[in-house]
């Protein structure tokens, strides 16, 4: 549904308290000229020892074109992570008011005082919107990031960058007005910060690694995930969604949205790629990865044995052509036990449906139901 929010309001809107009697850190100069100057507030050690999330907090005051000083003050946070403690849980419109009501406790053990009213009513500088989505039947976030990293993302979203990271565990497009972000959410729990994709993974969230993998079939998480990271971006975008511009936190907290949101870049991304991604005559990469989806537990060594197989009868004479060119080095019990592999690996290729992956994330997008960890982990 929807992640990381960043609200800007005036500072008329909000009263300042000076809580450093009780151990809760001031605000910080981090940049000043003749006409600006900036200032960070972060949690505290009392806040961040106690495990709960608190939102990023960044002052700003600049000389208007009458050299008059204008003061607004920025809050940037994680909204699942506010009530969950972790963004792997999903939001529902109904925990809106729980929403507020945490976010406003939270401003005001940091100092900031702001009524229900002007948070639910801020302007909106930048929303990332996400879906969990699990993969079954065998098939992996690594697989099917693989996939979609045969599509020109730069072009279909006028994106300037794309990485391809973590081994192949993360796909990243970027501009500094929008970014797709496409992860293993699962792998991405045990990386360092510096590799991460969330940078700001707490106790909580990192502890959902163990029960995720410690299972006997673990669970695969693909997350999807658009980032509007400029008030002009999410203008234009709402704007062709039929959504109206300005949005607030009210505004932008809402599923239709992000359903919307989400599905226009998926929808974008898959439109006249389909015959890339579901060619017939495959690569020995793409090859190696179907035969892992049809035996999991398969050694590496006899995936490549396989994959080599099948590439050596889809050639000239086949199976044929194969036996008269290894008669020489091998003697008839061991050519049956090629016979035997190459039609195990034929029958269980055949039985493999190339689509599936992208139907299971497209049916994902069309029920849009919140992910939530607790169900998956009790079955």
């Amino acid at each position: 549904m929807i992640d990381t929010v960043i609200l800007s309001l005036p500072r008329s809107k909000a009263i300042m308290l000076d809580m450093s009697n009780y151990g809760v850190s001031g605000w910080d100069l981090q940049a000043r000229t003749r006409a600006y100057e900036k200032f960070v507030k972060n949690p505290s050690k009392r806040d961040t020892d106690s495990g709960r999330y608190f939102p990023r907090l960044t002052g700003f005051k600049r000389k208007n074109g009458k050299l008059e000083w204008e003061s607004s003050i920025k809050i940037e946070f994680s909204v699942p992570k506010l009530i969950y403690r972790n963004n792997v849980d999903e939001l529902t419109n109904s925990q809106f008011p729980e929403v507020i009501d945490v976010l406003q406790n939270r401003l005001e053990r940091s100092g900031v005082v702001i009524s229900k009213k002007n948070l639910r009513e801020a302007e909106v500088r930048a929303v990332h919107y996400s879906k969990n989505v699990e993969l079954k039947n065998g098939y992996t976030s690594q697989y099917v990031i693989g996939e979609l990293n045969k599509i020109n993302l730069n072009m279909r979203f006028d994106l300037t960058r794309a990485r391809y990271m973590n081994d192949g565990q993360s796909l990243y497009a970027y501009t500094q007005a929008h970014s797709l972000v496409i992860y293993d959410k699962v792998a991405d729990l045990k990386r360092g910060k510096k590799r991460s994709i969330d940078k700001e993974q707490s106790l909580e969230q990192l502890s959902l690694f163990v029960p995720l993998t410690k299972r006997p079939e673990p669970i695969e998480i693909l997350r999807f995930e658009v980032r509007l990271s400029q008030k002009q971006k999410v203008n234009s975008l709402f704007k062709k969604l039929n959504f109206a511009e300005n949005p607030t936190l009210e505004n932008v907290f809402d599923t239709k949205k992000s359903k919307k949101v989400l599905c226009y870049y998926w929808d974008t991304m898959m439109t006249g790629n389909m015959g890339l991604l579901f060619a017939h005559a495959p690569t020995s990469k793409d090859l190696i990865k179907q035969i892992l989806l049809t035996n999991k537990g398969m050694k590496a060594k006899e995936v490549i044995y396989r994959a080599g197989l099948v590439l050596a009868l889809r050639e000239g004479n086949g199976m044929r052509e194969l036996r008269t060119a290894l008669s020489k080095r091998v003697n008839d019990r061991t050519w049956y036990r090629i016979a035997v592999d190459a039609r195990e690996t034929g029958t269980a290729l055949t039985k493999l449906k190339p689509r599936e992956w992208c139907e299971q994330v497209q049916s994902a997008f069309k029920d849009y139901q919140a992910f939530h960890t607790g169900s998956l982990l009790c079955k």
